[in-house]
């Protein structure tokens, strides 16, 4: 070696030891993926008469006491303009781990309600394809060992029936009114959870634990109809120990704030959230060790202490949580090269959730990543949740060209490097009987019903509204107590044609289709675009 190669060779090793962004770029991040579930991006302001989910405090909610999710997101990337193509559990989370529009989902439940030639709706009846590749199959075949850890709501929804399939699929039945207390009660309850468990893997997981089939509800006992945010922060913190010397994925999803919401105060007591019993988890009893956590206490108490809203200290809970995993990362050595992803499945600000406005596609979202993230950034363009199976994807070394299955999605791996340009023109929504496209200036909506429903309509037929109502027209969804919410609390719900000006107009107040024929001409045209792109899925005169 000559003298000026090892003068230029001890010069790179310098700079490189001295700069961890460097030292640690060249190597494939850990990718920690955290998601709530039902929290919105949007400030409540204090004309909103209903008690609800707040956002994290780098969203602009002085009311809240999130302090280390805010530390990671002035420490990184806080994305402006995020958003979901459906505003509920199921489709978004498929969306998510695929990075394919849920309406293109080949699950069983949805190919045997809408066969193809059917126009579909989409609700929580899109699941994982078992033969189909996904995110967690393809970071599998890319070396990456993959994690997950709370809620499903994505696979098997049958067996989600409680007394049609369970036994007859190696389920334990058990009584609503059990007590988990009780040992064959807790047993049973940890046995459908190992079954839970050995199912998702067969979805490209090599670890899952601390899981929920679906919502708390589907547990189908009443004293586990509490969150517990302990339990599952404790599966991930396993799982982070078991691989944290090899690239691993982890999908950690949160039940809060879904309903039931854990603000909510029984007797004086948040029966659901901070003042449940620990000891009940989605395996039934369980007496473990959370000490490296704050108690539920010393969290309320925290929250009062500083004048933030206690009906939110759940937010500091989960806030705690994120803490764990930085400390656990920190311990390992791997902090620096891992990205860390904060986001929510939707919104439901003021009946959003199950409509295509902002309140229920608009998300909190922030991406942490000291080796390749620079702090104090922003970025003000759109982006979707069916950005994040490319995103992750390119980032682990994965040839998006090479994948053969349908990706929605672009990489956002420029913008975490500091691009600042815009990586969408528009974006594409769909939920029931309702789809829609957005781009930065305006957003469009429609309501269009298959044939049969639409004859009904004709000939006057009354539909099933909530609590044995009846409307004259269907909720875009099957499930009537969302749709309701979602209908009270905005006025345009039913309208056939919905244009909003977003530059003035940001939380959609006027439709203002009637007075803007050029804009909504070339909003139908990109709707009708990207409509036919979904082989045999009719959607009226888009797909004609």
């Amino acid at each position: 070696m000559t003298k000026h190669k090892l003068i230029l060779l001890l010069i790179l090793v310098v700079v490189s030891n001295s700069n961890p962004i460097l030292a640690q770029n060249s190597k494939r991040p850990n990718i920690i993926f955290i998601m709530t579930d039902d929290q919105s991006a949007i400030v409540p302001k204090d004309s909103d008469k209903e008690v609800q989910s707040h956002p994290f405090g780098f969203n602009g909610d002085s009311s809240v006491h999130t302090p280390i999710i805010d530390g990671l997101a002035k420490n990184g990337l806080v994305f402006n303009r995020a958003y979901v193509s459906s505003s509920v559990c199921s489709p978004s989370r498929y969306t998510m781990l695929t990075g394919r529009y849920a309406g293109r989902s080949e699950g069983p439940s949805f190919m045997k309600q809408y066969p193809y030639g059917q126009q579909s709706r989409v609700e929580n009846n899109i699941e994982l394809e078992i033969n189909t590749d996904n995110l967690p199959k393809l970071l599998q075949k890319a070396g990456y060992k993959t994690g997950f850890v709370g809620k499903s709501h994505v696979i098997e929804h049958e067996l989600l029936e409680k007394n049609k399939n369970w036994k007859n699929n190696g389920l334990i039945d058990y009584d609503k009114k059990s007590d988990p207390n009780d040992s064959s009660v807790s047993k049973a309850m940890a046995h459908n959870h190992k079954e839970w468990s050995r199912m998702i893997k067969e979805y490209g997981f090599d670890y899952a634990e601390g899981i929920y089939a679906a919502n708390l509800r589907e547990l189908y006992n009443d004293s586990l109809n509490v969150h517990n945010v302990e339990w599952k922060n404790k599966a991930a913190l396993n799982f982070i120990d078991q691989n944290k010397k090899e690239p691993f994925f982890l999908y950690y999803s949160e039940t809060v704030p879904h309903g039931p919401a854990p603000w909510i105060k029984k007797n004086g007591k948040f029966v659901h959230g901070l003042d449940a019993n620990p000891k009940f988890t989605g395996e039934g009893y369980l007496d473990a060790d959370y000490s490296y956590l704050p108690t539920r206490e010393e969290i309320k108490k925290e929250v009062k202490s500083l004048g933030k809203e206690e009906a939110q200290a759940w937010l500091r809970w989960f806030d705690h949580a994120v803490g764990a995993v930085v400390d656990k990362l920190k311990a390992a050595g791997i902090y620096e090269n891992t990205l860390i992803v904060i986001t929510s499945d939707h919104g439901n600000y003021n009946g959003g959730k199950t409509t295509l406005y902002e309140g229920g596609t608009k998300v909190p979202l922030m991406m942490h990543w000291p080796a390749g993230i620079k702090p104090n950034s922003h970025y003000y363009e759109l982006v979707q949740n069916i950005d994040y199976t490319p995103t992750f994807l390119e980032l682990a070394g994965v040839n998006l060209k090479e994948v053969k299955t349908k990706i929605d999605g672009v990489s956002l791996k420029n913008v975490l490097e500091g691009n600042s340009k815009s990586v969408h023109d528009y974006l594409y929504f769909e939920l029931g009987f309702a789809r829609g496209v957005a781009t930065k200036d305006w957003k469009y909506i429609t309501v269009r019903y298959d044939e049969k429903t639409q004859n009904k309509i004709d000939n006057g037929v009354l539909f099933k509204g909530w609590n044995n109502t009846e409307i004259k027209l269907p909720y875009y969804l099957s499930n009537g107590h969302l749709g309701h919410e979602a209908a009270l609390h905005n006025p345009f719900y039913f309208e056939k044609n919905q244009l909003f000006d977003m530059k003035t107009d940001s939380l959609e107040t006027k439709n203002v289709f009637d007075k803007n024929k050029t804009e909504a001409k070339e909003m139908k045209k990109l709707l009708a675009k990207i409509l036919k792109s979904f082989p045999q899925r009719p959607y009226n005169e888009f797909t004609n």
